[in-house]
């Protein structure tokens, strides 16, 4: 007689191996536990384990910093890979309960994450890996609808700006100014000229800092 799956777990999750279980022969899945299959009174749980491990078709691994660093665990799931060393097919599903550092060989496989994730979602993912042999939508995907990239070109207003118009006014003033400075200039170093000279070198202050500030956001 063979079964769909051999949880292998170590001693501190054993609550996520009961609560896996349960959900798989909740489902109809015939599974084997140690908890439950192993330590019945009177039997021996070396060859009950042993023997399950030979009739399994499946192996869940309730991956966890505990379940690296159990002996026993290994033992079982690298059985598994041994008969199976591509993973193609899929005889060793790893189940994380925690977050923890990929191992070398068994780190090679897609796990199934359900650490973080509320009962009935868990459950649902739980539940949906141990069927999936293809991750194909169950719904028709919606029409992506979007031409392939274009090289991105810099894109010039319909008008001209604002800021663009604010600049030429200050630049048309300038050259008033400059026209007014330059034929009402005495040459006599009076007070008229002293004023016009300083107007003009705030005036020209203001208008390269606004050229600045216009070409930075131009370009």
């Amino acid at each position: 007689m063979t079964v769909d799956f051999f949880i292998s777990y170590a001693d501190d999750d054993l609550t996520w191996a009961e609560w896996i279980g349960w959900q798989l022969e909740n489902e109809g899945y015939t599974i084997r536990l140690g908890a439950w299959d192993h330590e019945i009174p009177g039997g021996n749980t070396v060859l009950a384990r042993d023997r399950d491990l030979q009739v399994a078709k499946r192996l869940i691994a309730v991956v966890s910093a505990s379940y690296r660093l159990s002996p026993h665990s290994s033992a079982e799931w690298t059985s598994f890979v041994r008969n199976d060393p591509s993973g193609e097919g899929l005889t060793v599903l790893p189940v994380e309960v925690e977050p923890v550092p990929r191992s070398a060989l068994l780190g090679n496989l897609n796990p199934v994450v359900l650490h973080g994730l509320p009962e009935a979602r868990a459950a649902a993912v739980l539940k949906r890996a141990v069927s999936q042999t293809r991750l194909k939508p169950s719904q028709q995907p919606g029409f992506p609808g979007r031409r392939a990239p274009q090289f991105p070109r810099r894109v010039t207003p319909a008008g001209m700006r604002s800021d663009t118009k604010f600049l030429l006014a200050l630049l048309a003033l300038d050259g008033l100014g400059f026209l007014y400075g330059a034929t009402a200039y005495n040459g006599d170093g009076g007070s008229a000229d002293l004023k016009r000279a300083a107007i003009a070198i705030v005036v020209l202050a203001f208008t390269v800092g606004t050229v600045k500030r216009w070409f930075t956001r131009r370009f």
